[in-house]
C-alpha cells in the first residue's frame, strides 16, 4: 500500500513551474499562475523564492536532476558498449514523442533567456556540460571495447554527438516530427561505422 506523500509548498511550487515553464515558456508564464495553481499564498512564494528567475534556477536544477538521471536510466543495464552508445540518441526519439515534440526544456528557456550571464542560461550551461559528460563516459566505453574503436578522438565524438543530439531535437520540435531523430540515429551510428 502506498502512502498518500504530501508536498511541501515549494515542492508544489516547483512542480507547477516545471509544467508551465516547459508547457507555455517562461515569458508567458506569470508568478500569479504560479501561484495559483500550486495552490500557495503569494506570502509562501515569496517565502520560498525571491523571483521568478530564482523559481526558474531551481526548476531547471531539478529538471537537470530529472533528465540526467533518464539518461543514465536509458544505459544503465546495456552490456554492448555500442548499444549503449546508442541507446542515448534512440531514448530521445521516444523522448521526443511522449513530449509531442515540445523539446528540451533547457533549449527552449535558452531561447528565451538571451543574456549569457544570467543565471538561468549558467544552468543550461551546467546541464549541457553534464550530458556531454554522460556521453564522455559511454565514448570512453566503446573506444576501450574493442581494436574496431581504437581511433575513435573522444573529446571530438563528444562533440559531434552533441552537435547532431541538439540539431535533431530542434528540428524534430520544429516539424513535429519523427524523421530529424531518425536521421540522427543513422548518423550517430555512421560515425563509428
Amino acid at each position: 500500500m502506498q502512502k498518500n506523500v504530501r508536498l511541501s509548498s515549494k515542492a508544489r511550487i516547483i512542480q507547477t513551474a516545471n509544467d508551465l515553464f516547459y508547457r507555455q515558456g517562461y515569458h508567458k508564464t506569470g508568478i500569479n499562475q504560479i501561484i495559483d495553481e500550486s495552490g500557495v499564498a503569494k506570502a509562501t512564494f515569496y517565502s520560498n523564492f525571491k523571483s521568478k528567475e530564482d523559481l526558474c534556477v531551481e526548476y531547471l536544477r531539478e529538471r537537470d536532476r530529472i533528465d540526467t538521471d533518464a539518461t543514465k536510466d536509458m544505459i544503465n543495464g546495456v552490456k554492448n558498449p555500442f548499444e549503449k552508445y546508442m541507446s542515448i540518441i534512440k531514448g530521445i526519439l521516444e523522448y521526443m514523442k511522449e513530449t509531442d515534440f515540445r523539446g528540451c526544456a533547457f533549449g527552449n528557456i535558452a531561447v528565451e533567456i538571451t543574456d549569457t550571464s544570467n543565471p538561468i542560461r549558467k544552468e543550461v550551461k551546467h546541464h549541457e556540460d553534464r550530458f556531454r559528460s554522460i556521453l564522455k563516459d559511454v565514448i570512453k566505453d566503446l573506444k576501450e571495447s574493442g581494436p574496431k574503436y581504437k581511433n575513435i578522438d573522444v573529446d571530438q565524438m563528444v562533440d559531434t554527438y552533441h552537435l547532431i543530439v541538439e540539431g535533431a531535437i530542434v528540428a524534430s520540435k520544429n516539424y513535429n516530427d519523427t524523421w530529424p531523430i531518425e536521421r540522427a540515429v543513422k548518423l550517430i551510428e555512421n560515425l563509428v561505422k
